[in-house]
């Protein structure tokens, strides 16, 4: 294998001409021809990948190139040591038992920490003892600075970053991570090492003159994780490790890994700014409000460090209002300070499957929140929890996933209730959020009525508007909708609203939509509506506008999509009872 000296790296000042290195030369291995088993044993400029919990998996691929202007240090030794160490997760448990010291396993950056919550696996806390006895033979320390990217990984995370999207750049950082590795040792030791790891209370139950060096000894124990390594034929295989053992060079191991650093600290500046902005981008917090001001009545609590986990379930504590929000997440973990008074009201709760991620959620709110409705990305729709009071506003961002709230509560007379909240969302999750070029417009009407929302019906669908079905008099009594699924079949909506008033009809011809909607509301109801197309034809008024109070005129007409066409009424949400009360109309595109 040729090692070079030298390199395209931008952080190197001084870097020279590509020439052979053999970091060898100095010991008595100068002369071994077997250097390439040598250097793929000790991890020389190779990477490791750090996301699995159960231990650090080093790859054959080379990662790096030494650039530095003097050779690393490398020291033939002969120590004996033997130390304990105490976890407290078993992450750490696994990774110190691997040889990796306290520093290397805490050398996690948030690409690493995205990599790990990924794989969604449980890292339970506790307390683990792990007891090391390792000789060591051979040392390798290297600098930082004397480290340049190989081309093709540079070139890799450069494709990266050019991709179109947010989610195709991540996803194509984090496969070019899996293949190249997450870290590169930079200061390795050799040679044979006796590893035994149990948690602290079966430990604390062994004798305090127990053997530690007698392999025999150590495997009686049951609760124990014992490996052995340095040795791998049957003459190696003594009952005991001792300094004085003889280790060929080609059964030396890896015994400690002292410091590590990460790939993305290889690349050149410019490409690590370039990687900081793009998981400044991971995140987002809609709606975009501020949650407080609060007083010593309020207490807010923030998810933000659930953020990389995988949302399994909701569970949601209502009466009239929204009490509590807890989330657990696809990990075993759990957010659970969105607690508010639970004394009153009742327990639902919304369980995901893989796969599956909250994708809007429908607030209900007037001066606390009111009621919730969350859809997810597989079209599937929760129940309404809460009461029935407040308007409707939709909480989503384009390519998002939610992974948590941040949550005002404060204190009212029936308890501890929901004030304000604000989603957290992930866009590395997924690469389209089904619907989301759909548009909504705000909601016309009053805070009367039980709310409705015909996604129940299109899901994610792009079915079409067949026919509107109106009740109406004085007052625009009802509204129901007709669609023409991808089948021919036709599916229908409730109807929103009562039984009174006389009954219209609005049918439209194959490949026609409503463009535009216009009407008249007061504080109790929708009193009139008209309902246009994009053929200029018009349903005419539904309604007289009856009302004893001030009524409100409303016109909307439908936005245009990404290619500068209209888009076209799909569904509607809203509030009914005795009548219609109030609408919001959804826009998606043809």
């Amino acid at each position: 294998m040729a090692l070079t000296i030298g390199g395209t790296d931008n952080n190197n000042l001084h870097p020279e001409p590509d020439c052979d290195l053999d970091i060898f030369a100095s010991t008595s291995l100068k002369n071994s021809s077997e250097k390439d088993i040598l250097l793929r044993n000790i991890g020389y400029l190779r990477g490791v990948r750090v996301d699995n919990n159960d231990g650090p998996q080093t790859l054959t691929r080379q990662v790096a190139k030494y650039a530095g202007q003097e050779p690393p240090l490398v020291q033939e030794i002969n120590d004996f040591v033997t130390e304990s160490i105490t976890t407290k997760t078993e992450r750490e448990a696994n990774y110190i038992h691997s040889g990796w010291s306290l520093d290397a396993v805490s050398a996690i950056n948030p690409w690493i920490s995205s990599r790990i919550a990924f794989n969604n696996q449980p890292n339970a806390e506790g307390t683990w003892i792990t007891r090391r006895t390792l000789i060591h033979r051979f040392r390798l320390r290297i600098s930082p600075g004397e480290l340049t990217p190989v081309p093709e990984f540079r070139t890799e995370v450069e494709a990266a970053l050019n991709r179109l999207t947010v989610f195709q750049q991540f996803e194509a950082v984090y496969q070019a991570l899996h293949k190249w590795g997450d870290v590169v040792p930079l200061e390795v030791e050799m040679g044979a090492s006796l590893v035994f790891t149990d948690f602290e209370t079966n430990v604390s139950q062994l004798p305090a003159t127990a053997s530690w060096f007698d392999t025999r000894y150590l495997a009686t124990i049951r609760t124990a994780r014992i490996t052995r390594q340095g040795a791998v034929d049957d003459e190696g295989w003594e009952d005991s490790i001792w300094p004085k053992k003889t280790i060929p060079p080609l059964q030396w191991h890896q015994t400690r890994i002292r410091k590590v650093i990460h790939t993305i600290r290889l690349l050149p500046v410019e490409i690590q700014d370039r990687l900081s902005q793009l998981y400044s981008q991971r995140l987002s917090y809609i709606p975009a409000l501020i949650i407080g001001p609060s007083d010593s009545s309020c207490q807010t609590h923030d998810d933000t460090h659930h953020a990389a986990n995988t949302i399994s379930s909701v569970t949601i504590y209502t009466s009239d209002f929204i009490r509590t929000v807890k989330f657990d997440y696809a990990d075993t973990s759990k957010s659970s300070k969105h607690e508010g008074s639970e004394s009153q009201g009742s327990e639902h709760n919304m369980v995901l499957i893989d796969g599956e991620y909250i994708t809007e959620i429908f607030i209900w709110k007037h001066d606390w929140i009111d009621g919730l409705q969350f859809i997810t990305n597989f079209g599937r729709c929760s129940p309404h929890f809460g009461g029935l009071w407040g308007v409707p506003t939709v909480a989503r961002s384009k390519g998002g996933v939610l992974v948590g709230i941040i949550s005002l509560i404060q204190q009212h007379s029936f308890g501890r209730l929901f004030r304000n909240f604000q989603g957290i969302w992930r866009h590395d999750a997924v690469d389209r959020v089904p619907k989301e070029e759909d548009v909504f417009s705000i909601y016309f009407g009053s805070h009367h009525g039980k709310p409705f929302n015909d996604r129940v019906v299109v899901r994610n669908s792009n079915m079409a508007i067949l026919k509107i079905n109106v009740g109406c008099g004085a007052y625009f009594d009802s509204l129901q909708l007709t669609y023409l699924d991808n089948s021919g079949r036709e599916v229908q909506t409730d109807r929103h609203g009562g039984a009174g008033g006389g009954k219209h009809e609005f049918v439209l011809e194959p490949g026609e939509h409503i463009t535009s909607v216009s009407g008249k509301y007061d504080d109790q109801h929708i009193t009139q509506m008209t309902f246009i197309t994009d053929q200029g034809r018009s349903s005419g008024s539904f309604g007289e506008g009856y009302s004893t109070g001030k009524l409100h005129s409303f016109s909307v007409s439908s936005p245009k999509d990404r290619d500068g066409k209209r888009m076209r009424l799909q569904y509607a949400c809203g509030k009914s009872d005795a009548s219609l009360n109030g609408i919001m109309l959804v826009w998606t595109p043809v």
